[in-house]
């Protein structure tokens, strides 16, 4: 399958379960990852945070008092969020993680590919997850070397939608490597000793879109790696084949299902 690289990991961490703490202070500085390990300070604190496994919500205020030093040291607009939920529930099933923006959100991606901010991400006012939480996992594709994740963290949208908008002018000049995307799953683990995150889902027309994002290096890996290019199926039919979830299409009527 020819696996197109998509620029959703801009919100991959605005997704991730950021735990607020009931009757509680957040955690401080001390869950901060190195800025060797994560460059970007707001996913630095963020992929910290995923490893601290307490549930409730996170408000806008909660984000503006804990991250205002850093706005400088991030490419993230966390002022857009209106509140983030993550719900444990009885342990049998898959917690439940939840973000609210302050209306439909629309705003620029904001990493660049060859030099190009490519687009724009547009989501609904909430968007809904199932979480599963994957201490390690060996993937191999043909007779290819395998590929050893740790520390996973995957998200399935059940609720909601999320589009990565790519410009008309550089589809056009990129071809098949770069379209418009529905996210339909977002994952967060470590690779050969690096934070990653990816972002999979389907093109208008249900054809398989996938990108991946180094936290240490701080960018978009374009053109994905042969050799992980299979970690955009994998995580797809994780979310959709496995686990059965229903993700909603978005509401302009462009979108085919898939899967």
């Amino acid at each position: 399958m020819n696996i197109r690289l998509i620029t959703a990991t801009a919100i991959l961490c605005l997704l991730s379960p950021l735990p607020g703490l009931f009757g509680g202070d957040l955690p401080g500085r001390e869950v901060w990852l190195p800025e060797s390990e994560v460059k970007d300070r707001f996913f630095g604190y963020l992929i910290g945070l995923v490893q601290v496994d307490t549930c409730g919500v996170l408000d806008a205020d909660d984000l503006e008092s804990v991250l205002r030093d850093f706005k400088g040291k991030t490419s993230i607009p966390f002022e857009l969020i209106k509140s983030i939920r993550r719900e444990c529930g009885d342990g049998v099933g898959p917690k439940e993680v939840s973000i609210s923006f302050k209306g439909e959100l629309k705003t620029p991606v904001p990493y660049s590919i060859l030099g190009y901010h490519p687009g724009s991400v547009s989501t609904s006012s909430t968007v809904r997850f199932y979480e599963w939480d994957i201490p390690y996992k060996t993937l191999r594709w043909n007779r290819r070397e395998p590929v050893d994740l740790t520390q996973i963290y995957v998200f399935g949208i059940c609720e909601g939608w999320a589009v990565i908008d790519v410009d008309v002018w550089l589809d056009a000049l990129l071809g098949g490597l770069l379209d418009d995307t529905r996210i339909v799953v977002m994952a967060l683990f470590k690779y050969d000793g690096d934070w990653h995150g990816l972002a999979a889902g389907y093109g208008p027309s249900g054809e398989g879109r996938s990108g991946i994002f180094n936290f240490s290096q701080n960018r978009i890996l374009f053109p994905t790696p042969e050799h992980l290019r299979m970690l955009g199926p994998y995580f797809r039919n994780l979310v959709i084949g496995v686990n059965r979830v229903e993700v909603p299409l978005p509401p302009s009527g462009e979108w085919q299902s898939a899967g």
